[in-house]
């Protein structure tokens, strides 16, 4: 994860408080069926800072794939702009110490591309391939929806402050919304926003 999404990260949890996604995998499961081209089956169940818990399930070709699958179908009702997210590479390297023991580590990093055709980089280690690869989906799936949730606040504050006139804040706002917009296109998202408003 490079600086700029880091400074994204903190921009997130500072306007959305309590509200900001910190999702957890407790416990996940994968059977993969190697003699159809390694179809892979996953299910995860993860947790939010919130205590709220959720069951995921996938397919795809290896585990990393049908979590990041599963993850689009699960999330992109709610968060609509989840499901113009496209994997777009992953790479595990293992983390070896220097002395004579089998202990190890590895890391995974997992790229992810936004509707405008942008790569964001994920990484995560941990103790085994299989869970350092799956935290690093979780990171993909978590920066977007608080993307998303972030730029829902951000329009309804811009939408207060214009309305009571505090341009100076306006401007504020405005300059906030352009750098969460970087991360993906949010039309579809204000369409829905609207036309749920209008009911």
């Amino acid at each position: 994860m490079n600086d700029k999404q880091k400074s994204m990260i903190g921009l997130m949890k500072e306007i959305l408080q309590d509200d900001y996604v910190a999702l957890r995998v407790e416990t996940y499961s994968i059977t993969e069926q190697l003699a159809t081209e390694s179809l892979c089956k996953l299910s995860a169940c993860l947790t939010n800072a919130d205590g709220s818990d959720f069951v995921v399930e996938g397919k795809g070709v290896g585990s990393i794939d049908a979590l990041f699958n599963g993850l689009i179908h699960k999330l992109a009702d709610e968060y609509p702009s989840v499901a113009s997210i496209r994997f777009s590479q992953f790479e595990i390297k293992a983390l070896l110490t220097t002395d004579k023991s089998s202990k190890a580590e590895a890391e995974a990093v997992v790229g992810a591309v936004n509707s405008e055709g942008k790569e964001f980089i994920f990484s995560s280690t941990a103790s085994s391939i299989s869970r350092a690869g799956i935290e690093a989906v979780v990171q993909v799936a978590e920066y977007f929806v608080n993307s998303e949730k972030t730029f829902l606040k951000l329009k309804d504050i811009l939408k207060h402050y214009q309305e009571t006139g505090r341009m100076d804040l306006v401007d504020k706002y405005t300059d906030l919304m352009a750098r969460v917009v970087q991360n993906t296109s949010y039309s579809e998202v204000s369409e829905l926003k609207r036309n749920k408003d209008e009911k």
